[in-house]
């Protein structure tokens, strides 16, 4: 009877050839995956504390009446005058671990969230700002420093015109002064745009472009 010499095993060389192209797709395909978990794990975050926060807001108000009266007439808060604020409007409505002067020389209060993260308050002429870095320290980059703003006066534009209030004054909203409601600013600002080498050294206007984008981060987001 013939017997056929076929012998169906790979050779080692195959195996070796299968496990390199192997390797090698998973080399070009590896770091978009985990590019994409980052960006959808940080905007989970930063959706959560907007929720968080709002929710403290409405809370306050239900016990402390309009935030037009919370903080009277505009001007440079100090830092303990921040620190008053947030013990009577924000502070009892949400869980934290500690909260602290950010710097000596600023007047800057840190308060550092339970369920993770840190945010940034104080109140100047123009309103309330805020700032939250996801990984709980002060870096601000495009990956982890996520600005909001409250009950804020949104400014004049380069030719003095008054700019439409385009927050809501009873929310925490994320950061748009002097945006003039076009995507386009958003990107481009030459100081808060989500773009690099703006004059801020991070996008302050990067937490709007995600609301934009569904809570999710665009194309052209400097990742």
């Amino acid at each position: 009877m013939y017997k056929s010499h076929f012998n169906p095993a790979f050779t080692m060389a195959e195996v070796l050839i299968t496990i390199g192209l192997i390797g090698l797709v998973a080399a070009m395909t590896l770091p978009t995956v985990i590019s994409d978990s980052q960006k959808k794990s940080t905007v989970v975050q930063v959706k959560k504390f907007y929720n968080t926060i709002n929710n403290a807001v409405q809370f306050s108000i239900a016990q402390n009446g309009d935030v037009e009266y919370w903080m009277g007439e505009p001007h440079n808060a100090t830092k303990e005058e921040n620190l008053e604020f947030l013990k009577l409007y924000i502070l009892p409505y949400i869980k934290y671990n500690k909260y602290d002067y950010c710097v000596k020389n600023e007047n800057r209060v840190c308060i550092y969230m339970s369920s993770g993260g840190m945010f940034t308050f104080r109140y100047d002429g123009n309103g309330g700002d805020i700032v939250y870095y996801v990984n709980g320290k002060r870096n601000r980059t495009f990956r982890n420093a996520f600005a909001f703003q409250f009950n804020k006066i949104n400014g004049k534009d380069s030719d003095g015109n008054e700019i439409k209030r385009l927050n809501r004054k009873t929310s925490i909203e994320p950061y748009t002064y002097e945006w003039d409601g076009t995507y386009d600013q958003l990107l481009n600002h030459p100081i808060f745009g989500c773009r690099r080498n703006n004059a801020l050294g991070y996008g302050a206007f990067c937490t709007k472009l995600i609301q934009m984008n569904n809570w999710e981060i665009p194309d052209e987001y400097p990742w």
